[in-house]
């Protein structure tokens, strides 16, 4: 990556961090969630209908946004691709009518995508969500909650995380 993109990037974030606070919150204080995925990882399919259904069972809207680097990626049922059509030089999301709207003020923001997506990350950084869980941890320290995922699949990740949030009151 070049030292401009880098100097972009952390601009980016710097920016357009949310001051909101955050912390620990329970699922029944939880009406939307929004959901970042690798796209490209096998059994993603799999994961958005787990997910889908996880959430449908708490009674909260989900959005799950699938990233990937390929332009004619496939359609994931349930999810919307999040591919360089929909995304800047940087990496941000684009806001034009192609492109779904990130933010949609949300209590809950999971990021499963895999360290180094800076869409994820940076979307995580803008949301004003209550309660923030990734699956990498940035420079930044955006996350309340932090799942270590080396030589875990999302799918595995993610039953983890919903262990622990069926947990938290």
């Amino acid at each position: 990556m070049s030292l401009i993109l880098r100097i972009a990037r952390a601009l980016a974030l710097g920016l357009r961090t949310s001051k909101a606070p955050t912390g620990f919150t329970s699922l029944s204080k939880v009406h939307v969630a929004v959901v970042f995925i690798d796209a490209d990882e096998s059994g993603s399919e799999k994961l958005v209908g787990e997910m889908a259904a996880y959430f449908a069972e708490k009674k909260i809207r989900v959005e799950i946004f699938a990233l990937t680097a390929d332009r004619k990626h496939p359609e994931i049922k349930g999810a919307h691709i999040m591919g360089p059509r929909n995304l800047t030089l940087i990496g941000r999301p684009r806001h034009n009518k192609r492109t779904p709207i990130v933010e949609l003020g949300e209590e809950l923001f999971l990021n499963l995508a895999p360290e180094g997506a800076f869409t994820a990350e940076y979307c995580a950084a803008r949301s004003k969500a209550l309660f923030k869980v990734g699956r990498a941890s940035g420079p930044k320290n955006i996350y309340n909650l932090f799942v270590s995922s080396e030589g875990h699949s999302a799918a595995d990740v993610f039953a983890q995380i919903s262990g622990v949030l069926d947990t938290v009151k």
